[in-house]
């Protein structure tokens, strides 16, 4: 889209200099209605709004910038050119904007505020990123709690959840729930549960600054090296929980975790980030 530029600056309101692009950039937000602190770039050399056909762009300086949105951590990059399609409550068919997922940077293509939630601003990446929340197997718990080791009280469930970790060779502090009402482990169908009396616990691993949450119920299928099947557990994404379906040790990379989700977007830490009282 950087190369549309010069097709649409005929007819197009064209400024230079870093102060008024600044407030042209702000005063097109507040017109279309979205957050004036969503572009925040940095030495803008040009700005440009094609107001027939709705394209707008920003020329900075810097080959890119990347701006830490502290109340949400979420960090975004703007590359040297961007641009994007302005229509009421929406940024629609944006380049040269990524966010920071996993470790992966993940393209922005529309940014908007939907009319149901005027207080929210939603992220779309060209990944068609989303989660849904759903936790089918939590159900499973009682059809396979026959014949399965369960256990009551937080103390005990905490040591044999990390014993059991420890057994398929996962970092011992992988699941560091709290109050752990129960757990279950059915060694014939390989199948685990946690019951933890909160409603929900977030943690964040320090090492590589990710937030994981925890439902009341975690379940999996674990096997050598692995956690599969996994539900309860999600991973904060782009603003969105996103659900952790499995969790593994691959044997060409014995010192890195990693994560799968819900979506197919997967990546690997070091396993050192998952140490017990990490």
């Amino acid at each position: 889209m950087a190369t549309q530029i010069e097709s649409h600056r005929t007819g197009a309101e064209v400024v230079k200099g870093d102060a008024i692009c600044s407030k042209k950039t702000i005063e097109l937000l507040e017109e279309i209605g979205l957050p004036k602190g969503l572009l925040p770039l940095e030495d803008i050399q040009e700005f440009g709004y094609n107001r027939a056909t709705g394209f707008m762009w920003l020329v900075q300086g810097k080959k890119k910038v990347e701006h830490t949105f502290k109340k949400i951590k979420q960090t975004v990059s703007y590359a040297s050119e961007v641009t994007a399609f302005a229509e009421k409550g929406k940024l629609r068919k944006i380049t040269g904007v990524k966010t920071k997922e996993l470790m992966l940077w993940l393209s922005v293509v529309e940014v908007y505020i939907a009319d149901a939630t005027p207080e929210k601003v939603t992220f779309k990446t060209g990944t068609g990123l989303s989660d849904k929340d759903c936790n089918p197997m939590a159900s499973q718990i009682e059809s396979h709690r026959a014949s399965s080791e369960v256990l009551k009280g937080d103390a005990i469930c905490s040591k044999k959840c990390v014993e059991l970790l420890e057994e398929i060779g996962l970092p011992k502090g992988l699941l560091p729930l709290e109050d752990i009402q129960e757990f279950g482990y059915n060694r014939a169908t390989g199948f685990m549960w946690l019951v933890q009396g909160k409603k929900k616990v977030e943690h964040t691993f320090k090492k590589i600054k990710q937030t994981v949450s925890y439902a009341a119920e975690v379940t999996a299928f674990v096997e050598k090296g692995k956690l599969r099947k996994i539900t309860g557990v999600k991973t904060k994404e782009l603003m969105l929980w996103l659900s952790v379906v499995e969790v593994y040790i691959a044997d060409a990379t014995p010192e890195k975790v990693t994560f799968k989700t819900g979506t197919g977007l997967s990546d690997s830490f070091d396993a050192t980030a998952f140490a017990l009282g990490e």
